[in-house]
């Protein structure tokens, strides 16, 4: 039954089948706690309390969804089981977790389980997903600016900056998600933010961290922004 359920972690059974009646999954589809024993086979998981070992297992077992409910209303679940749907691999993550945990790793090792790739890609495909990631969480939800020259004290003002609005409750709830598309030409991974936005401007040699597109071009086949850039879109071809 594991395609059509949806497990809770760390959830009273109440409260789980207020999630699964909002989002449709239906009654008697719904399981608190993860079975010991048994592949997960594309169901989805939502967790109160998430570290990367539990987060990494349950990409492992293979469950298509990840949420982790942080401050999440039942509507905001609800929507992202909904737009899970359409997706191969789709999680959703506070904004601490997201900086905190292996993510890109663990999203590609559980792509290439499914459809793979080979160890050049995967590596390709970590590398430039990372990047999309710490842009998202940094610039994007965090408002971090960027660091405009290499100096110890420019990086450690800019890490002391990091640290420090991760530390802000309003700030680390923001939501980062990654929703990953298998399809016959390749994958399509798109990473969304709740930051104010980005538009890509004139580069500038001399930036020491940014939003990394250079970096991102060289390991895709293409990519986009999407909804004024809080969104950005990465493919790879097979």
């Amino acid at each position: 039954m594991q395609a059509n359920t949806l497990y809770g972690v760390g959830l009273s059974a109440e409260r789980l089948e207020e999630f699964a009646s909002a989002s449709a999954i239906g009654c008697g589809r719904a399981a608190t706690g993860l079975p010991a024993d048994w592949e997960l086979d594309g169901a989805a998981v939502l967790a109160a309390n998430l570290d990367d070992e539990s987060f990494g297992e349950i990409l492992s077992r293979g469950a298509r969804t990840c949420i982790e409910i942080g401050g999440l209303a039942v509507a905001d679940v609800a929507e992202s089981l909904r737009l899970a749907r359409t997706s191969s691999i789709f999680v959703s993550l506070t904004t601490v977790s997201a900086y905190r945990f292996q993510l890109a790793h663990r999203i590609v090792q559980a792509l290439d389980r499914r459809q793979p790739v080979g160890e050049e890609r995967c590596y390709d495909m970590e590398l430039a997903l990372q990047e999309a990631i710490s842009n998202a969480v940094i610039h994007g939800n965090l408002s971090v600016h960027s660091l405009e020259n290499p100096s110890l004290t420019a990086l450690e003002r800019f890490s002391n900056e990091v640290e420090g609005r991760l530390a802000d409750p309003e700030l680390a709830c923001q939501r980062l998600k990654v929703a990953a598309l298998l399809g016959d030409g390749g994958i399509a991974i798109d990473v969304i933010d709740q930051g104010p936005g980005f538009v890509p401007g004139t580069r500038k040699s001399s930036v020491a961290s940014g939003r990394g597109i250079s970096l991102i071009e060289t390991l895709v086949s293409g990519w986009e922004l999407l909804d004024d850039g809080r969104r950005i879109r990465l493919r790879f071809d097979r």
